[in-house]
């Protein structure tokens, strides 16, 4: 045998074996054929790609589920809107783009286990769009999560490689990240509605002894009733501003899904707390109904113990939200509250 050609036959026999062990590797290892198998009509930058380096771009992330699920959430000026309704978290935003600037490719998935992960992708994934103003820079598909939890499936629009992804330094998956229930992108502001857009206010008690209403006549002046509509010759008009403020921050802790329509509409038919409702400057009422939280045992709500004062609010959305007492005590007021100081 030539000696000249000897080095290259061995050369060649080592990574002929090195590639035929490396397929029996177990699934989901990283293999020296993963990293040179590639589409030809992709280039391994392509296929790798998965971070965004400038977030400060990004104007609006739209994602969707397999269960017809979506989300979009785009940017409008200082604040994010969650289609195009809600306004988004700024912690929850925060993760978000953090997430999609330093998530990066920890392995590809080995071929061996790629038919099963394009199947579960197939029944469980997140369709994940981000766009730079009417432009989309990047799609991708968020998948489960790996046997030992430290890594996320995804796979880039156009490719045939998934990817293990991973936050260096972060231990955990990333799939939690990627919600298509809005829900979890919301603030929790019960209300939102600032001062000076509030046009009226009423709040009902159950009793009908010291609800009461208050009209804002002008920015900052205002009218005071009693629940029989007699007018208040007198009242600490300091209070009442204070009072107007809590209706643009006061926030509720959490939406309440425990349990389905029946509980929730049989409660609805009992006589409420007390209720607010609220008209603002559009002519838009918003209402509040307070009721006393049921029974709730520790399996239904293992986090019942961290609400011991609480109250289930519902809104004219449907929606059930639920609070604590201390953070409302500048809004749960009774005509009395505002009588003027001595």
């Amino acid at each position: 045998m030539n000696k000249k050609i000897k080095p290259y036959i061995i050369i060649l026999s080592l990574l002929i074996a090195f590639i035929i062990i490396a397929q029996f590797l177990p699934a989901g290892k990283s293999r020296i054929v993963d990293l040179v198998k590639f589409n030809n009509q992709y280039s391994m930058q392509a296929l790798r790609d998965f971070n965004v380096r400038d977030t400060a771009s990004i104007t609006k992330i739209f994602m969707a589920d397999k269960n017809n699920r979506t989300v979009s959430l785009e940017r409008k000026g200082a604040q994010w809107l969650a289609n195009n309704e809600f306004i988004v978290r700024y912690d929850g935003i925060k993760i978000l783009l953090e997430t999609l600037h330093t998530m990066r490719v920890k392995m590809p998935v080995a071929i061996s286990a790629r038919e099963e992960i394009f199947r579960k992708m197939a029944g469980r994934s997140i369709k994940v769009e981000v766009y730079s103003g009417s432009k989309k820079i990047k799609t991708l598909y968020v998948g489960g999560v790996t046997q030992d939890n430290l890594g996320t499936y995804m796979l880039l629009e156009n490719s045939d490689v998934p990817f293990v992804i991973e936050i260096p330094g972060f231990r955990g998956y990333l799939s939690s990240r990627f919600s298509t229930d809005v829900k979890n992108w919301r603030n929790h502001v019960l209300i939102g509605e600032k001062p000076d857009l509030i046009k009226q206010i009423e709040i009902q008690y159950a009793d009908k002894q010291n609800g009461f209403k208050v009209i804002q006549t002008a920015p900052r002046k205002y009218e005071l009733y009693n629940a029989q509509g007699v007018k208040a010759a007198k009242f600490d008009s300091l209070l009442v501003k204070g009072f107007f403020e809590q209706f643009e921050i006061a926030n509720f802790d959490r939406f309440v899904d425990l349990f389905g329509p029946e509980v929730k509409d049989s409660l609805r038919k009992t006589t409420p707390l007390f209720s607010i409702h609220l008209l603002d400057v559009r002519d838009s009422v918003q209402n509040y109904y307070f009721y006393k939280v049921p029974e709730i045992s520790e399996e239904d709500d293992p986090d019942r113990h961290l609400y011991p004062q609480s109250l289930w609010v519902f809104n004219n959305s449907n929606e059930w939200m639920l609070v604590q007492t201390y953070t409302y005590l500048l809004m749960f007021r009774e005509f009395s509250d505002f009588k003027p100081a001595l």
